[in-house]
């Protein structure tokens, strides 16, 4: 008969059970402290004779101690069940105490201040317990109720006793249909959660794969590229060198996929990307370390857009620029030469859109190419 208790982590498990408890307890709270304040001014409104103060009084001051009580542990631990035990103690008190506390003819009315206190007790009862135990808390108030008005020599108790056996049945059902709605609830949040997650482990295998074609473009495509326009010699030392550095990539490429890197130092891939040979590269670099995957995104990146100043700016000189603003890294490739038009290039132009733009946002950065008669300006930027 143990209260259902939310920890932390159950809480993350079953969020709408979680939340279902929550209210409960709040309407719990408030329910018995509204009960406390009504009882004491329908008591003290009801103290005809032959109640006696010397006997009501310390009951009400019972009740408001135990209200009290009740309302600060529930906000404070939840609706436990040593509460709601508590709590159909108290009530059976005053059930079979009736006699001292009411006059005949509000008790036989069924409108007493102690049949409300009855209501609340079933209700708070199944609120808190699995239905077998709330029905049986529930009757254990009802049946109290009963002989109390017995003894006292009151009538209507068998009447009041078939409306609270109502009140019973409909709050354990009304109880029982939102248990099992936020039920189904955590089961659909947690097929969602499972869903978003083989989507996000999707996601990340595309863009490692992406990743890994813009880097195989950029290397042994680009050289393979100009080897097949006849732009260099098959015996260069240039050649050798570019290849050899294809090569390391090739290998690096291979090393990531199987060996999880922590933070690098942004600058020094950097500036291994800047020592090109056929582009004078002016660096300024403090961008500081990042993760492993975000390095390689930001070092293709520049690697790229040099490539393209090279090849198509006119121009035979660049700056790469890092720095920090915040907590965001911020690189910077730029040139003096002739410029493009982004919007006009074709379709099947690989380099800007994803060996640029498309491969810092798969590292979670993005990208914006500047280009215009005065120069390209490439702005690379990442944030955690």
């Amino acid at each position: 008969m143990t209260a259902h208790t939310q920890l932390p982590d159950a809480e993350s498990r079953e969020p709408a059970r979680a939340a279902l408890d929550r209210v409960v307890a709040m309407c719990a709270a408030a329910m018995r402290g509204a009960e406390a304040v009504l009882a004491l001014v329908a008591g003290l409104l009801g103290a005809l004779p032959p109640v006696s103060m010397a006997w009501l009084g310390p009951m009400m001051a019972l009740n408001l101690l135990w209200s009290g009580f009740f309302v600060r542990a529930v906000l404070r631990h939840g609706l436990r069940s040593w509460l709601v035990a508590g709590e159909l103690a108290v009530t059976g008190l005053f059930c079979l105490t009736q006699g001292g506390l009411l006059v005949a003819g509000v008790a036989q009315a069924g409108a007493s201040w102690v049949a409300v206190l009855v209501t609340m007790s079933i209700i708070i009862t199944a609120l808190a317990w699995p239905p077998r135990y709330a029905v049986a808390g529930g009757l254990v108030v009802a049946l109290a109720h009963l002989a109390g008005a017995l003894l006292a020599g009151f009538g209507g108790g068998f009447i009041t006793l078939g409306i609270n056996c109502v009140q019973i049945f409909a709050t354990v059902a009304l109880m029982t249909l939102l248990r099992r709605s936020a039920v189904l609830a955590d089961i659909v949040l947690t097929r969602s959660r499972e869903a978003e997650k083989a989507a996000a482990v999707l996601r990340a295998r595309r863009a490692d794969e992406r990743g890994q074609y813009s880097r195989v473009h950029d290397t042994v495509l680009n050289t393979l590229t100009m080897v097949g326009a006849g732009g260099v010699e098959r015996n260069s030392a240039t050649l050798r060198k570019q290849a050899a550095a294809d090569l390391e990539e090739l290998e690096r490429i291979a090393r990531d996929a199987v060996t999880p890197a922590g933070p690098v130092d942004l600058d020094v891939r950097l500036a291994a990307v800047a020592a090109r040979d056929d582009l004078r590269v002016g660096s300024e670099l403090s961008g500081g370390t990042v993760p492993a995957r975000v390095a390689e995104a930001f070092a293709g990146a520049c690697a790229e857009a040099l490539t393209n100043v090279a090849r198509h700016s006119g121009v035979g000189a660049a700056r790469l620029r890092s720095t920090r603003d915040g907590t965001r890294t911020l690189v910077e490739v730029a040139d003096e030469g002739r410029g493009f038009d982004l919007a006009a290039l074709p379709a099947d132009r690989y380099g800007v859109r994803r060996s640029i733009i498309e491969r810092m946002e798969a590292a979670g950065g993005a990208a914006r190419v500047e280009s215009g008669a005065h120069g390209t300006r490439v702005l690379l930027w990442w944030s955690p």
